[in-house]
């Protein structure tokens, strides 16, 4: 039940008018069963909503319990629309009178309004974009394409997209329609550009949202459930707002954010402390109620919050709608510029690329006329191999699996018959193991090894002797060395920072000897060090090529900025959770956060009685924590958290609140 004043209008709506300023309205889902159908896939949910002028409350739009998914309103707030994500079936709900039209096949996630057509009677079209069919799909992401149509006209529909799988979170676009921000699939956010179809990532989480002008804005939510790290796409400048302030949350976990149509105003769900740490997203329950936070006008910060439901049900997936949001912009959405222009490019030509990734948050794609087609190309962490605070791949207690890549890869190395190699490699010491391969599932194939500072290619090929090529005094042990290797009739040319060392004779079979995977670091997670610009070719790079390459590395190393590292004597103080790795659901890395009661200061400046840090629980859906070692003082070797960009989108277990503490993250 709400809180009624004595004219018997609802106190929150009241609330909402004068807080705003301006007829809101707000539609939600309510789960009528045990509150845990975060992610809204079972049936038995209803969908709910309220306007903050007709004094009606909160109340039940369409009658019955079933699936009700991420209802969206059209831009004048006048029509619902909404799916039953179950039966794959779209509706429309006219506000006032309740009526529900059937739309056609297919789950809704956005709603855009398209510049005015016609001449003499000028209108503006709505289109609806909609995944369409049954592919494969679970709570993170679909398989499906992204379609769009017409509102009343469902079916002339138009592809979007269909290179990448998407999430069925937040799909959003720019006010003019140039932008489409999402989750290409979940948990890499980023950008398409509705014209030229290019994609660009711009970080890892979940629950993106675009602010709804043309400010061209993109938060993605953070694995802490607690931070929205917003990108100007203009600019490349990204900051980070914390969302979970809002009194009655508690610090505890929040979910489905979502900007509004107007570019101050969002909301989101919580607080989730239902269940255990492992995901308390899951848990949903009772308590999870429907927020409004006010951003300020260069959405730097939250201002205010507003609470708007109050009932005994967990409410999940709001929209707002505020009258004249449609037309009003943050004040900084004037277009910025970065005046900072690459005087460099890597790689430099395309054409011939069947792998790259330059770091964790690169686009690391192929485009269409590439060798293979259009392909997106991932790293997965495998060990405890993490990411770099400077996005690049640290291999030590670990390996990096590339999924599919290496097939396709062999697939094209078959028709070309030769090959180029490049990577940028930091070891971190003297050592003996393999650092990159090209292999068959037999593990037969070429290999990149490391002996002390020799660098070896072995050919092992799957009938005959192995053959090992052998370059000395390539590796220093900090020190990173720009690698290309090219392989054609017959020979192999090595190139160290951009210098050609000579060919020496050595052939490789590609046709006998099938390429099916690629893998970085050691699979058997014996290599230690850190690599970033890794491509494969279907033919050797020119050496013109190569030495670009080489300074576009080196000019980026030098780029980078070093940061404060803290070093304390501490002793554990209060702990979160250690989840297990079934409790944090499609993630397979887990951070927890805890406060440890500061001793002795060894490096650096710290003046507070205990510290608040992030450190591994789970890597690799393996438990790495143990709280039963942690007893008695411990060397803690620290940065601040925020400097280290590679942790966005991790998932974050906090059990603890100290938000007067900066956090740090554990690096040792």
């Amino acid at each position: 039940m709400c809180l009624v004043c004595a004219d018997g209008k609802p106190v929150f709506a009241l609330e909402l008018q004068g807080w705003i300023g301006q007829h809101s309205r707000l539609v939600w889902v309510q789960d009528q069963g045990d509150g845990s159908d975060t992610f809204g896939q079972g049936k038995n949910l209803a969908l709910y909503g309220y306007d903050s002028l007709d004094g009606k409350g909160e109340r039940q739009l369409v009658k019955g319990v079933g699936n009700f998914f991420k209802p969206l309103f059209t831009p004048d707030g006048t029509q619902v629309i909404y799916s039953d994500r179950r039966a794959r079936e779209m509706y429309l709900l006219d506000w006032e009178s309740g009526k529900v039209e059937k739309l056609g096949s297919g789950v809704a996630v956005a709603v855009w309004e398209g510049a005015e057509t016609g001449f003499f009677l000028k209108s503006k079209p709505l289109w609806v974009y909609y995944f369409s069919g049954r592919q494969p799909e679970n709570k993170y992401g679909t398989a499906q394409p992204l379609y769009r149509f017409p509102l009343g006209s469902p079916k002339k529909k138009e592809l979007v997209w269909d290179k990448t799988n998407m999430a069925w979170s937040n799909v959003q676009l720019s006010r003019d329609g140039e932008i489409l921000g999402g989750l290409f699939p979940w948990p890499h956010g980023g950008i398409l550009q509705t014209d030229s179809k290019a994609f660009t990532r711009l970080g890892r989480g979940c629950w993106t949202s675009l602010s709804p002008d043309n400010s061209k804005l993109l938060w993605i939510f953070d694995g802490l459930h607690r931070n929205v790290q917003i990108h100007d796409i203009r600019s490349s400048e990204s900051w980070k707002v914390n969302i979970n302030s809002a009194p009655g949350i508690g610090g505890f976990e929040v979910y489905h954010p979502r900007w509004s149509n107007h570019p101050r105003y969002f909301v989101m769900t919580g607080p989730y402390e239902k269940g255990d740490g492992g995901n308390r997203i899951g848990g949903g329950g009772d308590k999870v109620e429907v927020y409004v936070g006010r951003l300020d006008e260069n959405a730097r910060a939250v201002e205010d919050w507003l609470k708007i439901t109050r009932n005994s049900r967990a409410d999940f997936y709001p929209d707002l709608w505020v009258e004249g949001g449609g037309a009003a912009s943050l004040k900084d959405a004037l277009p910025r510029v970065s005046e900072v222009t690459p005087l460099l490019k890597w790689p430099e030509d395309d054409k011939s690329l069947i792998y790259v990734w330059e770091d964790m948050m690169a686009a690391n794609q192929l485009p269409a006329n590439s060798p293979i087609g259009f392909y997106q190309c991932n790293l997965n962490l495998r060990g405890r191999a993490l990411f770099t605070r400077d996005l690049g791949f640290n291999a030590t207690g670990g390996w990096g699996e590339t999924g599919d890549a290496g097939e396709k890869i062999g697939q094209a190395l078959l028709t070309s018959k030769q090959a180029g190699v490049e990577l940028l490699i930091t070891p971190e010491k003297a050592q003996d193991a393999r650092f990159f391969s090209l292999q068959s599932k037999e593990k037969k194939g070429l290999s990149f090894i490391q002996e002390n500072g020799t660098l070896i290619v072995e050919n092992s090929p799957a009938n005959g002797e192995i053959q090992r090529l052998e370059w000395p005094a390539i590796f220093i042990a900090g020190k990173p060395v720009h690698l290309a290797l090219g392989l054609k009739a017959g020979q192999a040319e090595l190139f160290k920072n951009g210098k050609s060392l000579g060919t020496k004779a050595f052939t490789f079979d590609f046709v006998n000897n099938p390429i099916g995977v690629m893998t970085l670091g050691d699979a058997a997670g014996v290599w230690a060090g850190v690599l970033s610009q890794v491509a494969v070719y279907d033919q050797p790079l020119a050496a013109e090529q190569v030495q670009k390459h080489s300074q576009y590395s080196f000019a980026k190393e030098s780029s980078k900025q070093p940061v404060e590292t803290l070093v304390l004597d501490a002793e554990l103080l209060e702990t979160t959770d250690i989840p297990s790795p079934d409790a944090i659901g499609a993630y397979s890395r887990a951070l927890v956060v805890n406060s440890y009661a500061v001793k002795k200061v060894i490096a650096g400046t710290y003046s507070e009685e205990k510290v608040v840090l992030a450190e591994w629980a789970v890597l690799d859906r393996q438990i790495v924590k143990n709280y039963q070692d942690s007893g008695g003082i411990e060397r803690l070797v620290l940065e601040k958290f925020d400097d280290h960009p590679e942790l966005e989108g991790e998932r974050q277990m906090m059990d603890i609140f100290e938000p007067d503490l900066t956090m740090y993250y554990r690096v040792k």
